[in-house]
């Protein structure tokens, strides 16, 4: 251990933390060690741990513990099935991970004491070039969406408890949430408010929880929506058998549903991995699938293919991989190998190839099985599963399938910028043509 300035440097050997198997999914847990970590990075020898804290030896501990509670687990099996980088193909995610670490310590400077990412000003035109592209992006989304007919939404940006515990989010993402307080309608607490803002004094004190929390995601209220119903589409909406460039639907079976809405999420990052492509606040496009195994799966083919069309006439460079939800407890382990093992999550990364450090999902494709259907009561009726037996009892609704396409639209702004520049005479034709 050593000092540098108001924070402690902890080296661990590589050979220390062998055990934990893969480093990878190690280093994004160790920033849950404690809010004072405020960045892990490795070289060949170890993994070093900056702390703002001064108990630096019960980091340690929680350390070992994290690294016994993983050991014996399986390395996760991220597979790579689409590529188009020109350079750097070679450059995998644990490269990419550690560049991205180390793209923060160079281009990010930490406010005094608090861990937190300061992102540097951007220039006029930037911010200008910014609105722009996202007003088109979303543009070019929504059409795309329209001629797979999907239904348009626009939902409130707060969920209920209520959601988010059918959802399973709380459960499994508990450090992201953000609960949101409201003050009481008394009298009483209103002029103690005033009487604290004379004083200077903290205000926390007096709000109370008002069972509501920032949305982390869109798609949840889509089902909230299709909560106890039985299949069928939306007012309004097609097969989900077009869309650009395919050709129809490739099995029968419960009819697909599809939505798709635009919005702000919110999520409770850890304050030290902010930076320009993880915000706490960002735009996401979805597009929520609803019908029969084989129709979901065949959807999620679909949007991935023509996603990935996309991002290539765009000028932009990166991946396809296979990927994970990012469960943080031990415990969950097996619940990430599972997501990996089953394919039921592909990521799109924008990676220029060289020497870039950029790294980063821009777009996810899932299938959630009949999870989410079965916690929200969304069944079909059994005569629509044909002979297939997917439907059990017969005469009886059972949970549909349901899958998401999710567009990290700040993520994209940036990949189109750092590819093209803020001129909008720069940019691709078919984002000029959504101007």
């Amino acid at each position: 251990m050593e000092k540098a300035g108001d924070r402690m440097l902890i080296r661990v050997p590589l050979d220390k933390v062998g055990q934990a198997g893969d480093l990878i999914q190690l280093m994004e847990k160790i920033y849950y060690l404690s809010d004072r970590i405020t960045n892990v990075s490795r070289d060949e020898a170890a993994l070093t741990i900056e702390y703002g804290g001064s108990d630096e030896e019960e980091v340690v501990r929680r350390l070992d513990a994290l690294c016994a509670s993983m050991a014996g687990r399986r390395k996760l099996p991220y597979r790579k099935v689409k590529d188009n980088r020109r350079d750097g193909k070679a450059a995998g995610r644990a490269q990419a991970q550690t560049g991205a670490l180390l793209s923060r310590e160079r281009d990010s400077e930490r406010s005094e004491g608090s861990g937190v990412s300061e992102r540097s000003e951007p220039s006029e035109s930037a911010k200008e070039a910014y609105v722009l592209l996202e007003q088109a992006l979303v543009k070019l989304l929504r059409s795309r969406a329209q001629a797979y007919g999907a239904a348009l939404r626009r939902y409130p940006a707060m969920m209920p408890e209520s959601v988010l515990q059918k959802s399973g989010y709380i459960r499994n993402f508990p450090q992201n949430v953000y609960a949101v307080g409201e003050f009481r309608h008394q009298f009483d607490t209103m002029q103690e408010i005033r009487t604290r803002l004379k004083d200077n004094a903290p205000l926390h004190e007096l709000l109370q929880p008002s069972g509501m929390y920032l949305q982390p995601c869109v798609c949840y209220h889509v089902y909230e929506e299709r909560s106890a119903t039985r299949s069928g589409s939306p007012a309004g909406n097609g097969s989900g058998s077009g869309g650009p460039g395919t050709a129809g639907a490739v099995s029968s079976g419960p009819k697909l549903a599809l939505y798709s809405a635009y919005g702000p999420c919110f999520r409770h990052e850890h304050a030290s991995r902010i930076d320009d492509s993880r915000l706490r606040e960002f735009g996401m496009f979805e597009i929520v699938y609803i019908g029969g195994a084989q129709e979901v799966r065949d959807m999620r083919q679909k949007l991935l293919e023509d996603t990935w069309r996309l991002f290539g006439q765009l000028g932009l460079e990166g991946y396809v991989e296979t990927a994970s939800d990012p469960f943080f407890l031990p415990e969950d382990t097996d619940r990430r190998l599972f997501q990996l093992a089953a394919e039921s999550k592909f990521e799109l990364r924008f990676a220029p190839g060289g020497e870039s450090a950029s790294d980063y999902a821009v777009t996810s494709f899932n299938v959630c099985g009949d999870v989410l259907c079965k916690a929200f009561g969304i069944t079909g009726e059994s005569a629509e599963y044909g002979d297939s037996g997917e439907a059990g009892e017969t005469g009886k609704g059972v949970p549909l399938h349901s899958g998401c396409t999710a567009f990290g639209v700040d993520r994209w702004v940036q990949a189109l910028a750092e590819t093209h520049g803020y001129e909008a005479g720069s940019w691709p034709q078919l984002i000029r043509e959504h101007l």
